[in-house]
């Protein structure tokens, strides 16, 4: 680190690396100051790197970017997988060790994109502790927050406890290392090892309870605190995001998922503004054709049929569909008796077949050949490819 910057920092292996970078897009196209990234990663190869890091100095010549191997220091924790965590998970508890020079530091997870300057983060006041965080609004929403809350009885946290994320964190370095914190977190996972279910964020909540400096919400925006937030409330929260994290299962590059706040309106906006800064990233087509690759499944094996009215078990499979309409050349699927809902024709002795939605829309086709099926959006994207025995 060879400016005064705050440092950002993030953790991620080679299956996240594509939605780091669009989270590196997103601090680096909004912040009116240089940034000095650093990716805590193991496993992913130097050429990969170099890629990533030529994106980074030929989109945003400004700010730098830096790889730090943590697979030591990973090797050196017992961990015990706990659904979808792994050892990773604690790479942010190194940071201060891996940033000698720093006196702060800025945590992102991969899935958070930052719509307003970072500084605002880098600068807020910690009043004396060594973290800040924001709180998990999660526990005040639905049953399972209530289930969070009883799996978190173990720690035998105060009542008075606001229990935080450890997805966006603001660090003092130098306290970090005089009160030597990472060993202390790292003995604390040992402890409750073999109960937790949230194996980086409960040690936090555990040696920080009542002593961490609570940050904006706006620092740390998830589907929850949405949902948590009402009327004018909510309203200048959204005007004020600076963190939007994309926790949970509803990622913008896995689904269209649109859901409502607490006044009943949507609130899917920052997906579109996710795939605004992955346009940025050396990875976008690999992201938009997993993601219409998945939309595609999903339509075909959740959507006609719950349109239709037919149970997943009961789908015919489309092989033996094509089969079975082939000699009547079309067939067609209407709700209420009159609107049309699918139309499916096939043509060239089933050799083609288009599915149209209400009718008239093409949106999927399929052509084969002696030993493949083409699959095509929209009748000219090629979605997949498959080879039959």
């Amino acid at each position: 680190m060879t400016r005064k910057n705050i440092p950002v920092c993030l953790c991620c292996d080679l299956n996240y690396l594509r939605y780091a970078c669009v989270t590196l897009a997103s601090v680096a196209y909004t912040s009116s100051e240089p940034v000095d990234f650093y990716i805590l990663h193991s496993g992913i190869s130097k050429e990969l790197q170099n890629i990533v890091v030529n994106w980074m100095k030929s989109r945003f010549p400004k700010d730098s970017l830096t790889f730090l191997d943590i697979s030591r220091q990973l090797s050196l924790i017992n961990v015990k997988q706990v659904r979808h965590f792994n050892a990773l998970v604690f790479g942010r508890y190194f940071i201060p060790q891996l940033l000698p020079g720093a006196h702060k530091a800025i945590y992102l997870d991969s899935d958070t994109i930052v719509l307003d300057d970072i500084a605002a983060l880098g600068g807020a006041a910690l009043g004396g502790a060594a973290l800040g965080g924001i709180y998990e609004y999660w526990q005040d929403n639905n049953d399972w927050g209530e289930k969070i809350k009883n799996d978190l009885e173990y720690l035998n946290l105060s009542e008075t406890h606001k229990y935080f994320s450890s997805g966006v964190l603001l660090l003092d370095c130098d306290k970090w290392r005089q009160e030597n914190i990472t060993q202390r977190l790292l003995d604390l996972y040992q402890k409750y090892r073999e109960i937790t279910q949230y194996p980086d964020q409960d040690p936090l909540n555990k040696l920080f309870e009542n002593n961490y400096k609570e940050l904006d919400a706006k620092f740390n925006v998830t589907e929850q605190t949405i949902i948590s937030y009402k009327g004018t409330e909510l309203l200048d929260l959204k005007n004020a995001v600076v963190v939007r994290h994309f926790a949970g299962d509803n990622k913008p590059w896995n689904q269209v998922y649109l859901y409502s706040d607490a006044n009943g309106k949507d609130c899917s906006d920052n997906f579109n503004d996710w795939w605004f800064f992955a346009g940025m990233t050396p990875f976008y087509d690999a992201i938009s054709n997993d993601f219409l690759e998945k939309q595609m499944k999903d339509f075909k094996s959740y959507e006609i049929p719950r349109l239709i009215g037919l149970s997943r078990a009961n789908t015919i499979c489309q092989e033996e569909f094509v089969s079975s309409v082939r000699s009547s050349r079309s067939c067609r699927y209407v709700l209420f008796g009159f609107v049309p809902l699918l139309k499916i024709k096939t043509k060239k002795n089933g050799k083609k077949v288009i599915y149209k939605l209400f009718g008239s829309l093409p949106v999927l086709s399929i052509k084969r050949k002696r030993n493949r099926s083409v699959y095509l959006l929209f009748g000219l994207l090629p979605l997949l490819s498959v080879m039959r025995k």
